[in-house]
Parts: C-alpha cells; sequence; structure tokens
C-alpha cells in the first residue's frame, strides 16, 4: 500500500477544525441525513446518505471545493427518486481521514472507490466526481461498476488554466481569508451574479485558513481515461470555468468517448451554480452526439442497504458515528 503522508492540512490539529466545520454544515439542511464512517486502505473514509432507502442509489464524490455536507443543494435535486450517497475523499479538505496516496496516487484512490462501492453493497452505480474527485472517479479499479460516470468541474485532467480572473482574489483569498476575500475568489470562481450564501462563505474561510493548496496534485494519465471509451460519460463544465481549458477538456471528452457538456453562464462551482442540471446528467441517457450545450435550470440497479455500518470487507468491523443536530437520522446500525 502506498505511503500515507500528505496531507490537506497546513498544521497538525487543522483537520480538526475543518471536521467541525462540516458538522456545522449539516445543521442547515432540512432532509434527513445519515452518516457513516467506512474504514478503508487509506482510513475513515465518511459518507452521508439522504433520500428513501429503497430508491436507487448515486454516488456523488466531493471534490475539495466543497464537501459532502455542504453538497445539500445538489442532494435536493434529487428528491425522492434516488438515495443520493454523498463521499468526503480521503485526502481532501472534508470530513474523512486526512492523508491521501505520497505515490501511485490514481491507482490508490481507484482501489479505494472500489472499497467503497463494497462496503457500500452497490454494484453499479452512477457516480458523479466534482472538481479534483473527478479523477478519483476516473481512475476507478473496476469500470464495470460504474453505470454511469459524470466529471464535473474536472481537475487534473487536462492542464489548468495559468493566468485567470480568479488568480489574484485566489492568491489574497489564501494571504487573508477573511469573508470580504472569500466571497471575492468564489465570485470569480463562479460564473454570472453568483452569491455565495452564509454557510459556503464561512465554510471557504476555513478552507482558506487550514488548508494547503492542491494544484499540484498529478494529472490523471490519458491511457486511464480511454479505458471509458464504449462506457457511458458525462464530461461537464461551466462555460464561464476559470480554471478549466474548456477546449481542451472537449477534446479530451472526445479521445474518451464520452458526451461533453458545456453549461453557460456557469464557472467551477457546478454543484453551487447549476444543480439541477448536474443531477438530472447523472440518469440521462447519453446522446449520440459528441458535444451539448444545456440550460442551467432544470434521475442503478442495487440499493444501498437501509441502515447498517459502511464498511470494506477487507476491513475490520467499525465504526463511529457522528454529532447529531436535529434534522440528522441516527442510524441504529452504528456504534
Amino acid at each position: 500500500m502506498a505511503l500515507l503522508t500528505r496531507s490537506p492540512y497546513r498544521c497538525p490539529g487543522d483537520d480538526s477544525v475543518i471536521h467541525h466545520a462540516c458538522a456545522g454544515l449539516l445543521t442547515y439542511w432540512k432532509r434527513p441525513v445519515k452518516e457513516h464512517v467506512a474504514r478503508t486502505s487509506l482510513g475513515e473514509t465518511y459518507v452521508l446518505t439522504t433520500g428513501p432507502a429503497t430508491a436507487p442509489p448515486v454516488v456523488v464524490l466531493a471534490g475539495g471545493d466543497l464537501p459532502a455536507a455542504g453538497l445539500r443543494l445538489l442532494a435536493e435535486q434529487f428528491g425522492e427518486q434516488h438515495r443520493v450517497v454523498l463521499v468526503d475523499v480521503p485526502g481532501l479538505p472534508g470530513a474523512s481521514a486526512g492523508s491521501r496516496p505520497d505515490s501511485r496516487i490514481h491507482a490508490v484512490y481507484g482501489h479505494w472507490l472500489v472499497e467503497v462501492l463494497d462496503a457500500l453493497g452497490v454494484e453499479r452505480v452512477p457516480v458523479i466526481g466534482l472538481g479534483w474527485s473527478a479523477s478519483v472517479a476516473a481512475a476507478v479499479e473496476d469500470l464495470d461498476r460504474i453505470e454511469k460516470l459524470v466529471i464535473a468541474a474536472p481537475l487534473g485532467l487536462v492542464p489548468r488554466v495559468r493566468w485567470h480572473r480568479a488568480l489574484i482574489p485566489g492568491l489574497q483569498w489564501r494571504n487573508e481569508p477573511n469573508l470580504e476575500n472569500t466571497e471575492r475568489y468564489l465570485r470569480a470562481l463562479a460564473g454570472c451574479d453568483y452569491r455565495p450564501d452564509e454557510q459556503t462563505l464561512r465554510w471557504s474561510c476555513r478552507v482558506g485558513a487550514y488548508c494547503t493548496s492542491l494544484t499540484n496534485l498529478p494529472r490523471l494519465d490519458r491511457a486511464v481515461l480511454r479505458r471509458w471509451r464504449g462506457h457511458p460519460v458525462e464530461v461537464v463544465v461551466g462555460v464561464k470555468d476559470p480554471l478549466v481549458q474548456v477546449d481542451a477538456l472537449n477534446k479530451l471528452a472526445d479521445d474518451m468517448g464520452a458526451h461533453f457538456v458545456a453549461i453557460p453562464d456557469a464557472g467551477h462551482l457546478l454543484a453551487v451554480e447549476a444543480p439541477a442540471a448536474l443531477a438530472a446528467m447523472s440518469a440521462a441517457v447519453s446522446v449520440s452526439e459528441n458535444r451539448v450545450t444545456v440550460d442551467r435550470g432544470g434521475s442503478g440497479d442495487a440499493g444501498l442497504p437501509p441502515t447498517g455500518v459502511v464498511t470494506s470487507p477487507a476491513s475490520p468491523p467499525p465504526v463511529t458515528s457522528r454529532r447529531n443536530p436535529s434534522n440528522r437520522v441516527p442510524d441504529p446500525g452504528l456504534r
């Protein structure tokens, strides 16, 4: 197993601040949610579920901009038609373990994702990878476990834009992550007329203060991406995403045989800018055309177990539960 040394946090103990911030985000949820912790080869993996236990599941990998607990708007778009499973990737800011692989990063993450699917008890399931988690989802060890892959605002697939409108605001945010600088940075990342809500703003302040930059994470090898030819894949990007080379991503989608989707007026924060469109794509049948532009407005074979501990079969039995605000339903299978 790869050595686990790299951390997304600046100093020892900063992870506890971020974990506490994740718990705070859950107080804004109106839908009942359940929390689980899966023990995997990358350490404890935080899993948040919402929606009917018997509904077909869809898995969403949080990608660094927002943690699982911050994806409320996206989860709400699935209504009662899906069981939404939100996962914090170890090594990214969130409620999972803080260390990520020191070497063979994508191979290790690809194996980790299979462990998570095993722990959830699903054979095939749609998966959405956001931001940095797009490369994690695309690197999955067993492609047949993914019913449909949606990679949204992906980082780590094509070279990033070097000079862009969010560069200076991002440096100011890193240097002094107060509310003013954080809002300026988030608005630069997004498309037209986006204003972050209070919980997103305060979360991003903490990320700027306690987390390191993820810009040095390696890109996923093209050979790994070409494995997806013949599989249902959506590559989704905002037309005004300042971080992603949209034309290069379009060419990559063609190389993968994927369906390319460009969302007008949206930037990098698709989970909060265009959650309805993103949710619809996770279950929509891919069309034969290679490129399409969609409006910003706008549903797996196996079902998640209604309750129970989420653990990898190869791992020791589990696990812990988290603090329980009034809207969070305790899972009787957790201890």
